[in-house]
């Protein structure tokens, strides 16, 4: 007998919301002024999804501070106005809420709570969990568990949904049914590979998925 799922946890960069082409266009332009190489966008949005050190050291083999420091001062304005959520996002969002679901966003974002608003999402959520809010980024399940602790529900009784095989592997580690959207980098096939419960090429099936 499947369990009762009384709330549906989202990653936010290319599951909510397109952030790859924003985040293409800010990080080129803090490569530029530090003399790094210009990245292509295929190369960008494989890294999306990870701490933004990890994704630079991927990028340029290496991550200073003054690099982000120069980013947030100059890029991160830009960049959160540029989001934009897909375009079945917030239709999910409230058909989960119309039914009893709790929903919000685990994200390796930092300052996470500024980018959902951002994205005019913040009236939807019950709790956003980012990495200033946790000690181990994804795919610890600290950033999970903590989610679900957040609004009291067990992880049993929760679905998490992502669009790399780093959410999948956050579920598992969680205990949690990770739900698998082809919406960034990854296929249906490889999110199943990587442990989905279930994958779609969007967000609108998952109402009906959990019912």
């Amino acid at each position: 007998m499947q369990k009762k799922i009384e709330a549906v946890l989202f990653d936010f960069d290319m599951t909510l919301v397109d952030s790859s082409y924003a985040i293409h266009h800010c990080t080129n332009l803090m490569a530029k002024k530090m003399g790094l190489r210009e990245v292509g966008y295929q190369e960008l949005l494989a890294t999306i999804g990870l701490p933004i050190d990890e994704s630079w050291l991927r990028l340029w083999g290496e991550f200073k501070q003054e690099w982000l420091d120069y980013y947030r001062e100059n890029f991160r304005e830009v960049e959160q106005s540029e989001l934009r959520p897909y375009p079945d996002a917030v239709e999910t969002l409230e058909t989960l809420r119309a039914r009893g679901i709790k929903v919000g966003v685990v994200s390796n974002r930092r300052f996470a709570k500024r980018s959902v608003d951002a994205a005019k999402l913040t009236s939807y959520m019950d709790v956003v969990v980012g990495l200033e809010d946790v000690e181990n980024a994804k795919p610890h399940p600290e950033p999970l568990l903590k989610g679900f602790a957040a609004i009291g529900v067990k992880p049993e009784n929760g679905i998490y949904v992502g669009d790399t095989d780093i959410d999948m592997q956050t579920a598992k580690a969680a205990g949690v049914k990770g739900i698998g959207v082809a919406t960034g980098n990854f296929s249906t096939d490889r999110l199943v590979a990587a442990g989905a419960w279930k994958a779609f090429p969007g967000l609108k099936a998952i109402p009906d998925a959990i019912a």
